[in-house]
């Protein structure tokens, strides 16, 4: 998210429209966690009606998001070795200074005795991303280094076997299961229990090194021709048909199968066609001529924020009732309720940021010589 910079130095030299992903990818996830029966409810209010076509149509085109910040971040940090130890003690404040905020908000005016496990309930374990996330920013030096180390055609030959072992192979073993009736512990490459739906670091490294390999081609193809830009058009129909593919999917998975909305492989983030769609979105915005724009590159601060912001406002929005009404309606109401969602995680942001910027200062220049690592090549 906001941990890693694209470049040394300002915020002035970052890529507006990488920024503008972050954001888009923001949103994505606010409306994720929209449908979510246990989080927004989506799926959970609209069953019975055929509203539920919208929202698995929302859920296929963004169910990429996670994977995508994974990305991003592989790509970028391709060639630098260097790692801020401050960047994942922010990322844990920022969750505790929230998340508690959230609870005196919500929990003051409650009149039953708020109980430990309520309490916890705000802090896990709906925020896994940011331990997992902050495991492969510590560990990624290490990752390039090994990247480093092999060969054009070794790195191919290795993410092509981490692919079948690690996406390809569960999303079948996953199938299989379900068709046979037979729970199958033990048989997964990621865990005794399954892929877990793609929740595990084996997908953050495998997306982080997706990243190194893409960063590396633009930069071949940079040498050879000068240009590393397919065209837009192309991208932008291979992206659409990706997303066809992974809905039509999920459909089957709702009506024909009649699974659990929580079960559906079509939205597990292991799966070939949500890693597809990763790679794609990234392409397309990679691809945009935007001219360096303050105002995206300062609301991207909020793509962080957002995820730990959104979760305790989407209660307000009135999901239930909008599910249940004009179709056209409920698109206006996701987007205005992501949209809505994000600038309040700005504003707050800003707020935060403005309170402890000073101490974050202080704490800088006190651990300045110790806070940085960068292990040798």
């Amino acid at each position: 998210m906001q941990i890693v910079s694209q470049k040394k130095g300002s915020r002035d030299n970052r890529q507006s429209n990488i920024e503008l992903l972050r954001i888009v990818t923001a949103l994505g996830v606010i409306v994720l966690h929209y449908n979510n029966p246990n989080i927004g409810g989506g799926f959970r209010f609209v069953e019975g009606t055929p509203n539920k076509l919208v929202l698995a149509f929302f859920q296929a085109a963004f169910i990429c998001a996670v994977n995508l910040f994974i990305l991003i971040s592989g790509y970028f940090m391709r060639h630098s070795q260097k790692r801020d130890l401050l960047k994942p003690l922010e990322l844990v404040i920022q969750l505790l200074v929230f998340e508690s905020l959230f609870l005196l908000i919500k929990e003051i005016p409650n009149s039953e005795p708020l109980t430990f496990e309520r309490a916890v309930s705000y802090y896990i374990p709906s925020y896994w991303f940011v331990f997992v996330y902050i495991s492969i920013y510590l560990i990624s030096p290490y990752l390039n280094i090994m990247w480093d180390k092999l060969g054009v055609r070794d790195r191919q030959i290795l993410l092509s076997i981490l692919l079948c072992i690690f996406s390809v192979y569960p999303i079948i073993m996953d199938m299989v299961a379900y068709l046979s009736k037979v729970k199958m512990s033990g048989t997964s490459t990621i865990g005794l229990d399954g892929a877990q739906s793609g929740y595990t670091i084996v997908n953050f490294v495998l997306m982080y090194l997706i990243g190194l390999y893409m960063r590396d081609k633009d930069e071949l193809e940079l040498r050879l021709t000068g240009e590393n830009n397919p065209k837009s058009s192309k991208t932008a129909l291979l992206l659409f048909l990706n997303i066809l593919v992974v809905l039509i999917w999920s459909i089957l998975d709702l009506t024909v199968f009649n699974r659990n909305t929580a079960l559906i492989p079509a939205w597990c983030y292991q799966n070939p066609f949500v890693i597809t769609e990763a790679i794609l979105f990234f392409r397309l915005f990679k691809n945009m001529k935007i001219k360096n724009n303050k105002v995206i590159n300062s609301l991207a601060a909020a793509s962080f924020p957002s995820y730990l912001i959104h979760m305790n406002l989407l209660g307000y929005f009135g999901i239930k009732n909008a599910v249940h009404g004009n179709p056209v309606l409920l698109v206006l109401h996701i987007i205005c309720c992501a949209g809505a969602i994000y600038l309040i995680s700005y504003l707050m942001h800003t707020i935060y940021q403005l309170i402890t910027a000073r101490v974050f200062r202080v704490i800088d220049r006190r651990w300045i010589r110790r806070r940085r690592y960068a292990p040798q090549n």
